[in-house]
């Protein structure tokens, strides 16, 4: 009886080849797993009983063989859906008072820190203000013969020099004017105004800070807000009698970022010159964060000119400002038109 062995890699493999090789009709004598391959022994003549027997008890022991290698599948839990949560509802968003409240000095809540524990609505409130502020008067200030001028990039720093220079000169004393860590196209606006001043200026390493003043009446130094000053000059300008560090600080800082500065400077005791822009206002969140971070104030800065610009803090004249700017606020809000959404025009 002539017989065809098939091996493939599954079953159906095999099925379709003995088909192909003999037709639908062909009969299964045995299929047995060896090697890990299937084979499939058929044949298309009719089997003799006897035969059929042997040949059904031939394939035993490799049927055994073939059942202990079937391994049961693991059982699988079902897979659990997670469904997606609801956000919550947006909050309402800032009423009509926060519209006029700057971005660039969000409320304690919005910067996620502990809000200040003074009030300053009315007049009250900025005595009370006023009361705990440090005051740097600018006459002890410039009893030095060195200001050293620091502070971040664009804070006003080059024209706060400017208008030190120009005040000090006119009041009959020697001042010489240089600029720290930083390249001569950063210093080209400086020199031109300090040679119309009639200042010299030169632009100089940190070393330099390192020994006390020369003959200069006054000396100006502008630090790069590119540049940090290295331990040892820190540690050489702190043992200077004569040498005042002063930080400028455009109005309206983030609290964070005033607390920031002072702790970078904290080794130098530093005052404060607040400079601002045209069209900015001293309002009591300024004040207040010079309070939180224990620094004194001595002098604000208008940056639109050399000359006459630069105020020198006292506690009347702050509180005339915070006074002003709080009743041109008050002023601007009565002067708006009420229109028909409810809102102002």
């Amino acid at each position: 009886m002539p017989t065809t062995v098939v091996r493939a890699e599954d079953s159906a493999q095999a099925m379709d080849e003995i088909v192909a090789r003999l037709g639908p009709d062909a009969l299964i004598l045995s299929t047995v797993k060896r090697n890990g391959m299937v084979e499939i022994t058929a044949t298309t003549d009719p089997v003799p009983p006897k035969e059929a027997v042997a040949l059904a008890k031939e394939p035993e022991a490799e049927s055994k063989l073939a059942s202990a290698e079937i391994v049961p599948l693991p059982k699988t839990e079902p897979v659990q859906v997670q469904t997606r949560k609801t956000p919550p509802p947006e909050e309402a968003k800032p009423g009509f008072a926060r519209l006029f409240k700057s971005r660039m000095n969000p409320t304690p809540e919005e910067a996620g820190e502990q809000p200040a524990p003074s009030s300053t609505s009315g007049g009250e409130g900025i005595a009370s203000l006023m009361r705990r502020a440090q005051i740097a008067p600018a006459a002890t200030v410039l009893r030095a013969r060195r200001l050293i001028l620091v502070g971040r990039v664009g804070a006003g720093k080059s024209l706060l020099a400017l208008q030190l220079a120009a005040e000090q000169a006119q009041a009959g004393r020697d001042v010489q004017v240089s600029f720290v860590g930083a390249s001569h196209a950063d210093g080209a606006y400086l020199m031109s105004k300090a040679r119309l001043l009639g200042c010299p200026m030169d632009f100089a390493s940190a070393d330099v800070l390192k020994s006390s003043p020369g003959a200069n009446d006054l000396h100006i130094v502008v630090v790069s807000g590119r540049t940090s000053l290295p331990d040892d000059v820190i540690d050489a300008i702190a043992l200077q009698d004569d040498t005042v560090t002063v930080l400028a600080m455009p109005l309206g800082m983030r609290r964070k970022t005033v607390l920031t500065s002072a702790s970078q400077w904290r080794a130098l005791d530093p005052v404060v010159a607040l400079t601002a822009t045209p069209g900015d206002a001293l309002d009591a969140d300024d004040v207040s964060v010079l309070i939180d971070a224990g620094l004194p104030l001595t002098w604000i800065s208008a940056l639109k000119s050399v000359v006459g610009a630069l105020t020198a803090a006292d506690r009347d004249n702050v509180t005339a400002l915070l006074t002003e700017e709080q009743t041109a606020g008050l002023q601007s809000l009565y002067a708006q038109k009420p229109s028909k959404t409810g809102g102002v025009e």
